[in-house]
């Protein structure tokens, strides 16, 4: 699989406004931040699900796929492709997500990813068709892991329930 664009053709790469961390206690807007969602806010900053890439400190380089009418903090570097027609954000996502980006990251005491190596990055993009069967594809794997770890952890629950009410 060879590259055939940059992130930077196919994406407005960019930060959005950052928020203070206390403003992210109440409301009912999901808050995207360094960390994947860090709270709730009474404003969002984007009305359509997003692509966020971590760009500060130790989960630099983490993706994440935003709720509908979310706030991104600018802690996170927003993909958006909203007004690329060739591009399924679903395959994209799932494409960065297997990426590694510690050739992109900068700093040593705060890792950073800063914009212009991100649009530089080499995308794979096949045709529509076939990134649309294989985001629907992922999404299902996805979400079967997902029912999956569920299943376990009520399995790792209801055993250390069992242990501790053994040794009463």
């Amino acid at each position: 699989m060879r590259p055939n664009t940059k992130l930077g053709e196919i994406a407005d790469i960019y930060q959005p406004q950052t928020i203070a961390s206390t403003d992210c206690n109440s409301g009912q807007y999901l808050v995207y931040g360094a960390n994947g969602v860090i709270g709730r806010y009474n404003q969002y900053n984007h009305e359509q699900p997003q692509i966020c890439i971590t760009c500060r400190g130790n989960t630099c380089g983490t993706v994440n796929f935003s709720e509908p009418f979310s706030w991104i903090t600018g802690n996170a570097m927003v993909i958006n492709v909203d007004n690329y027609r060739n591009v399924n954000k679903r395959y994209l996502f799932h494409y960065l997500s297997a990426q590694n980006f510690h050739n992109i990251i900068s700093g040593s005491g705060q890792p950073q990813i800063v914009r212009s190596p991100l649009q530089k990055l080499p995308i794979y993009l096949p045709q529509i068709q076939m990134q649309v069967k294989l985001s629907e594809m992922l999404d299902l794997l996805g979400r079967r892991l997902k029912t999956e770890q569920n299943i376990l952890d009520k399995y790792q629950r209801q055993k250390a329930y069992l242990l501790q009410n053994m040794f009463i």
